[in-house]
């Protein structure tokens, strides 16, 4: 009897079971939020609640529902939106999270705070800046969508696999929000046609935790990418290499990424001066040529041509990415790291737009494409 109840103590101590377990018909699980800026600064959170009802043949239609409440803090706004539900909404299953880009040059911290601090948030929550209203975005809900719910995290998923944005989540910039040193780039999007669609646009810059109110365009953001070591299942980039020829799509190629290998490398130079290198070398396949012929004798030129117009668009992202004063190859922490009594000396606020960032690109054309 005595061992029975050793037994059966240990197991209650082992076994305690889950601490913050909620029955899923008590709660409305919210799948995507959107957190604005009204024109008088008042905070808004636009909730999305998917609701599909089953049937005999498995999961049918899904319909949404949408939610707006105001409030001083996201709690507060959860609060009340909560007076207009049967049940108690839960952000804690949230995969995307929109910011307007008025909130978002603000400050994004206050807005998140809550997913750092309580155990049942969901970090891997994905952050996107919204060029103008975050709501608008969110209530954007295609006919074609069988799951309309999923329509922002879909474009986001597909521009991650096709190397145009990088797979980002709230654990994933957690420690850029304020370190010194390295800072973080999120997805762009924009409604367009008329409100019917959502685009994405490119990668918003951001200086500690506030967006910075410049882009990577979406032409220059697989290049940008790969110079980070970032690369997807597919990996394009269409460029200009040629002037003047007729009609123009013949002075254009499109480039198909196979192989690469990118290496970021800091140091002071002779002038106490902080300068970086990035070496991209990139192996591509022919993959749009319009011009038909791309001979044996014609690759040196191409290949000559690709190097200077990638070197180029390498060079303009540079200078955004400076002028926006948004480190986001994380050069400040490799200095500090590397060099710390040289990163005591700088400031980095200040110094981080004048150092000499250089990009170093070659390319080796191994295909011109199946038939030619």
């Amino acid at each position: 009897m005595k061992k029975l109840t050793m037994i059966l103590l240990s197991c209650m101590l082992i076994l305690p079971g889950c601490w913050d377990t909620r029955e899923f018909k008590e709660v409305k699980m919210g799948i995507s939020a959107a957190y604005d800026l009204t024109e008088d600064g008042v905070y808004t959170n636009t909730i999305l609640i998917p609701n599909v009802q089953n049937s005999a043949q498995g999961p049918g239609q899904e319909s949404t529902q949408f939610l707006t409440a105001t409030g001083n803090t996201p709690s507060e706004a959860r609060t009340n939106i909560d007076r207009r539900l049967s049940s108690t909404y839960s952000p804690t299953q949230l995969d995307v999270l929109l910011f307007g880009d008025k909130l978002a040059r603000q400050d994004i911290y206050p807005y998140v705070d809550a997913y750092y601090r309580d155990p049942r948030m969901h970090l891997d929550v994905v952050p996107v800046v919204v060029k103008g209203n975050a709501e608008q975005a969110l209530k954007v809900v295609p006919k074609s969508e069988t799951r309309p719910s999923e329509y922002i995290e879909g474009i986001v998923e597909s521009e991650v696999e096709t190397t145009n944005t990088l797979e980002t989540s709230l654990q994933a910039i957690g420690s850029e929000l304020y370190e010194e040193g390295e800072d973080f780039s999120l997805p762009l999007l924009q409604v367009g046609d008329g409100g019917k669609t959502v685009s994405y646009e490119g990668l918003a810059l951001f200086h500690k935790s506030s967006y910075t109110g410049k882009d990577i365009p979406f032409e220059h953001t697989t290049l940008f990418l790969l110079m980070k070591k970032v690369k997807g299942k597919v990996a394009r980039i269409t460029t200009k290499i040629f002037d003047g020829r007729k009609p123009e799509p013949d002075n254009y190629t499109t480039i198909n990424i196979e192989d690469y290998s990118s290496k970021i490398k800091s140091k002071p130079d002779k002038q106490n001066k902080v300068r970086t290198d990035i070496t991209l070398n990139l192996t591509v396949m022919i993959q749009e040529y319009p011009q038909d012929h791309l001979a044996l004798k014609d690759l040196p030129e191409v290949k000559k041509n690709l190097e200077q117009a990638l070197t180029d668009q390498a060079n303009e992202t540079i200078k955004i990415i400076q002028d926006a004063n948004s480190d986001v190859f994380g050069i400040g922490r490799s200095m500090y790291g590397h060099y710390p009594s040289q990163w005591e000396k700088l400031d980095w606020e200040k110094d981080f737009k004048e150092i000499k960032i250089v990009p170093h690109v070659t390319v080796n054309i191994r295909s011109r494409g199946i038939f030619r």
